[in-house]
Formats: structure tokens, C-alpha cells, sequence
């Protein structure tokens, strides 16, 4: 029988703390497995093959692993086209659930979707939190429902949220 998990996937948010997707997964009735994917889509794409960005989120990851092994647990890493990743977890484990904040590059908000439909066809909750901004681009509006295309009047809007 395979253990029953939620996943919280991290992916801009490299941290424990003040982190809305991993908050959310811990209160879930289930253990967490914190993972990251080296996403080649990304990094094949990259022309320095050395990238300090590359280093500074190996790096910051070990540092997470460390935390987490402190609380009995460690994060799962891997290389690996994202959904090739999600498939294999959900055949080595009972996925109830996947914790994970909002991304708003353009191929994150498609790579989301993707697992969002595969999550959905095996029946595993997906859950995505507001987390590196304030206000969604939605959340401030014009009355008439419209983004705004001035600054000030999105300011003056924006400080009374």
C-alpha cells in the first residue's frame, strides 16, 4: 500500500517561513514532502550553464533540506520535465493533495495548468495560494471592473485596499 501525502511544491518561495502553500500543507491531514523540480524546459534555455541563479537555489535548497530533516523530514529533488515529475510521485505515492503558490511568468501560469488537469484526472486536490504579492493583478480594479492604464489612480486605489 502506498503512503497517503500532500506535496507542497516550491518553486520561487525557497523558504519555511511566511510561506503560504507550505502553511496550508501542514494542516492538511496528511505527511508533507516538500519538493523542487530542476525544470530543463528552464535550464536547458540557459546559455551559461554555470548560472549563479542556478547555484544560489542548489544552495538554498540544501540549507531547506537541512531544516526539514531537523522535523523528520527532507525535500525531494529532482531533474526532470515537471510532469514527468508529478507522474512518477503519484505512482509511488497516495497524492491526496498538492500545495502550491501562484507563479505569473507566462510558461509557470501553462506549467500549473498542466498539473493542475493531471492533479484533477487522478482525483489530488490543488491547492494554489496568493503569496509573493500584496494584491493580485485583479484585486485592484477600476468600478468598472477594467485594470487601470494610469498610475496614480491605481496608486490612490492600491493605498486604500
Amino acid at each position: 500500500m502506498k503512503q497517503e501525502i500532500s506535496i507542497c511544491w516550491f518553486r520561487r518561495d525557497l523558504r519555511l517561513n511566511d510561506n503560504s502553500a507550505l502553511y496550508y500543507a501542514l494542516r492538511s491531514p496528511y505527511p508533507v514532502l516538500p519538493i523542487f523540480i530542476f525544470d530543463p524546459e528552464i535550464l536547458d534555455k540557459l546559455t551559461d550553464k554555470s548560472d549563479k541563479r542556478v547555484s544560489f537555489i542548489y544552495e538554498t535548497i540544501q540549507t531547506l533540506n537541512l531544516q526539514c530533516q531537523d522535523h523528520g523530514s527532507s525535500f525531494y529533488v529532482v531533474y526532470d520535465r515537471v510532469e514527468d515529475a508529478f507522474k512518477n510521485l503519484i505512482e509511488q505515492f497516495d497524492v491526496k493533495n498538492i500545495f502550491l503558490n501562484h507563479d505569473y511568468e507566462p510558461y509557470a501560469i501553462n506549467r500549473d495548468r498542466t498539473i493542475q488537469h493531471l492533479a484533477e484526472a487522478e482525483g489530488i486536490g490543488f491547492h494554489t495560494f496568493k503569496d509573493q504579492v500584496i494584491f493580485e493583478r485583479s484585486e485592484v480594479m477600476k468600478a468598472d471592473g477594467l485594470p487601470y492604464t494610469v498610475f496614480t489612480p491605481f496608486s490612490k486605489r492600491w493605498r486604500q485596499l
